[in-house]
């Protein structure tokens, strides 16, 4: 599906001449750069999921387990670390698939 932007925008005839010499397409580029700032968003957060999973030595599934079933037991810097640990894991998911989907195309 194919969206038009509400601002348009001319591209000066020397640089269509230079993306026409080089093959490539304004609308590449853009798909290249916002792939180029998912990568990065990517890469920030498999860092932080491998700070936390070195700290517990498990997965994020293992430790939300792990801190689910603690019954009359409150740890409150695992419960806060289970919460960063939550927003890392959706938001590395979100973005691969984002990625993918980009990918497809």
């Amino acid at each position: 599906m194919t969206t038009r932007m509400k601002e348009d925008f001319e591209i000066p005839d020397k640089l269509k001449d230079i993306y026409r010499d080089m093959e490539v397409s304004p609308v590449g580029i853009l798909k290249k750069y916002a792939l180029n700032l998912i990568h990065s968003k990517i890469q920030k957060y498999e860092a932080e999921t491998s700070v936390f999973e070195k700290k517990y030595g498990q997965t994020f599934e293992e430790f939300k387990r792990k801190i689910e079933s603690m019954e009359n037991e409150e740890h409150f810097a695992w419960e806060d670390d289970l919460n960063d640990w939550e927003f890392v894991f959706e938001n590395l998911k979100y973005w691969r698939q984002k990625a993918k989907e980009l990918q497809g195309e």
